[in-house]
């Protein structure tokens, strides 16, 4: 390992990417915004750590990794469970998501597969430091570009990690928990719903009453085909009058087109910015970091709200945010 870098990657997991908040203001020009898929958790890591909640973090998928550290770090995991410990120099002990605790130069973080949800943030105080392009930190995969080198990380890859570190914020062994606290129960029992409340799509009356009335009522599964661009669910409702095809318009996260086949798609953070499937409902804004976390086989109902209940509900998920978890 390189004693010069902060952050040396052992083992990358399954797919482990740099993400920040992501790059809005760009969807015009063919790039959503992307960023952390459970934008929640990622916020909530770096409050824990004394980060602006923005901070660039990593975002591992389904498999947690193995990375050892340069220097002195403080860090937190938020967003899907895992186990975790910190491996020698010395004694290896267990750490506890979603509280802020100590590292030591020759450390290793490891942690095992994602059990409820399929993302975990793993968060640096002072932010993953690479190249800011169009404004984020963030990986786009799909386009090759942002993070590190525009790709998933891999065995071997250094990261660097910016300045504010100070250990006196911390008191005790390495280990304990931060001055920062620990975050409120609010948010797993936000990342645990399987019930996503939505409001009425653009082109729900393009579907018939029936396929209406399906659609609110199924429980639909995660299909294997299920990454950050979107979630595929099994469940056929039926497609809309237009045969499930329109002209091609602007999309957003959230969105649920229903294409021919009558499987609805559920379009994650890093979605095609424009498409020609008719939309039956779009996820509200308080939901999509549940979104972020469905994983393959998962089972899932939509309910559907008004867009004033919509935006109150995401109003007093903020407001509980910054009372439990001050920035």
């Amino acid at each position: 390992m390189s004693r010069s870098a902060a952050i040396q990657v052992i083992e990358p997991g399954m797919f482990t990417t740099v993400q920040d908040l992501g790059r809005p203001g760009w969807t015009q020009f063919g790039v959503p915004r992307g960023g952390a898929a459970d934008a929640l958790s990622l916020r909530i890591g770096n409050r824990l750590v004394g980060n602006e909640e923005g901070a660039a973090g990593l975002e591992m998928t389904l498999v947690g990794g193995a990375f050892e550290f340069g220097r002195e770090l403080q860090i937190a995991l938020t967003g899907g469970d895992v186990d975790a410990r910190i491996e020698g120099p010395g004694p290896a002990r267990a750490v506890l998501m979603w509280e802020a605790f100590e590292v030591r130069p020759g450390e290793r973080l490891v942690t095992g597969p994602v059990r409820s949800g399929a993302r975990t943030y793993f968060c640096v105080r002072g932010g993953v430091q690479t190249p800011r392009l169009l404004g984020s930190r963030s990986t786009h995969p799909g386009a090759s570009f942002g993070g590190h080198e525009g790709r998933a990380l891999r065995r071997g890859d250094a990261l660097e990690v910016g300045e504010g570190v100070r250990s006196g914020d911390f008191h005790g062994p390495a280990g304990v928990q931060a001055a920062t606290g620990r975050a409120p129960q609010f948010a797993k029992d936000i990342l645990a719903r399987r019930e996503l409340r939505a409001v009425s799509g653009a082109h729900l009356a393009l579907f018939d009453a029936s396929g209406v009335e399906a659609f609110w009522g199924a429980t639909f599964e995660v299909s294997l085909n299920a990454d950050r661009t979107g979630v595929r669910l099994t469940g056929r409702i039926g497609s809309a009058g237009s045969g499930g095809r329109l002209p091609s318009e602007g999309m957003m996260h959230g969105a649920v087109q229903v294409p021919e086949s009558g499987e609805p798609i559920l379009l994650g953070v890093d979605h095609p910015t424009t498409g020609g499937y008719p939309v039956m409902a779009c996820v509200i804004a308080a939901d999509l970091p549940v979104v972020g976390q469905l994983r393959p086989r998962d089972r899932v109902r939509f309910m559907r709200v008004e867009r004033a209940e919509a935006r109150a509900l995401y109003t007093a998920q903020e407001r509980r945010l910054n009372a439990e978890v001050p920035s």
